[in-house]
Order: structure tokens, then C-alpha cells, then sequence
């Protein structure tokens, strides 16, 4: 639903509608009839992202892929990006494609596949670079650390060992974590 006036947003927003909450997050973030404020922007964009609203997940995911306001940091940007994206939201595959172009340049190819705890990926072969580049293999934070799973029906396979050179995928821990 899109409200047309700031006061009306606000009220909608106070009373806990998700779509009113990340309404008026974009507001502040873009200057909508108030002045840019990042911090409300990020204050309510990820209350809205929180509560599952795709809109405020992929506009919370531009404020990390740009450092809008807060730290800049692709991979938060990339998951924001891939949940808008889950729930078919229009500029979300766009959006994935453009910070998985920015990541793909910081893993070099040295011949072994590595993932760490703050996502330092380095890749075993150029066939593992492009499969990731497609969205075919996703890097992936859960209990177990990072690592990688193959992006098709099941989402929960897990890359133990690189299918096209064989490079079992190891997990390191950064020194300063």
C-alpha cells in the first residue's frame, strides 16, 4: 500500500504495519518530503526487513552495497538481496547481480577453494568463479560457519568438494575474530 502523506505514514508506521514501517524507512533514505536521514532510514528499514517486508530488504541492502549511513558491506547487502529476490520482488535479480560482479572480483583464483568466518573466499578454478557469477553455487552463513551450497530445488546441499576441479573446500578462521 503506498500512503501519500508524511503524517499519515508515521501513523501507520507507530501502529506497526510493515509496509507503512518500510514506507517511511525509503522516505527518510531518499528525501521523500523530508530531509535524508540515514539513521531513521536504517531504524526502520530493518524493522520492516525484519518483519519479512521485501521492499525494506532490498532498500536496506542498497544502504549496505553503498555504505548509506552505516558500514559498507557487500555480503549483508548480497543475503538482503536474495531474500527480496526469494520473494519475487521487481529489481531484486538486478540488484544480486550487481554486488555479486563487486564480490567476484575480490576472490583471486590461487588453486585452492577457501571460504573464512567474514567471507575471504579464495577459488581453486575459473569453472567455480563463473557457477558462482550465475547464482548456481551460494556462498552461505548458518550454525556450521560458511560455506557453499548449490543453488537448485534443495537448498540445503552443501559444497564439501568443488565439482569441476575437485578442491575440497576448506573453512579458515580469520586471525582478529
Amino acid at each position: 500500500m503506498i500512503y501519500r502523506d508524511i503524517n499519515e505514514i508515521k501513523r501507520k508506521a507507530e501502529s506497526g504495519a510493515p509496509d507503512a514501517v518500510a514506507q517511511l524507512g525509503m522516505t527518510y533514505l531518499y528525501g521523500y518530503g523530508v530531509a535524508i536521514d540515514h539513521v531513521q532510514a536504517f531504524i526502520y528499514l530493518q524493522d520492516a526487513a525484519i518483519k519479512n517486508n521485501g521492499e525494506a530488504q532490498l532498500n536496506l541492502g542498497k544502504m549496505y552495497e553503498n555504505g548509506w549511513g552505516i558500514k559498507k558491506d557487500l555480503w549483508t547487502a548480497y543475503a538482503l538481496y536474495r531474500h527480496a529476490y526469494s520473494m519475487k520482488l521487481p529489481g531484486a535479480r538486478k540488484a544480486i547481480e550487481h554486488v555479486v560482479e563487486e564480490l567476484i572480483t575480490e576472490m583471486p583464483i590461487t588453486g585452492r577453494l577457501t571460504i573464512s568466518n567474514s567471507f575471504k573466499i579464495t577459488l581453486c578454478c575459473s569453472r567455480l568463479r563463473e557457477h558462482i557469477r550465475m547464482g548456481k553455487i551460494v556462498p552461505f552463513e548458518d550454525d556450521d560457519g560458511c560455506n557453499f551450497y548449490f543453488s537448485n530445488i534443495n537448498r540445503n546441499v552443501i559444497m564439501r568438494k568443488c565439482p569441476y576441479c575437485g578442491e575440497d573446500v576448506s573453512q579458515v578462521y580469520d586471525e582478529d575474530e
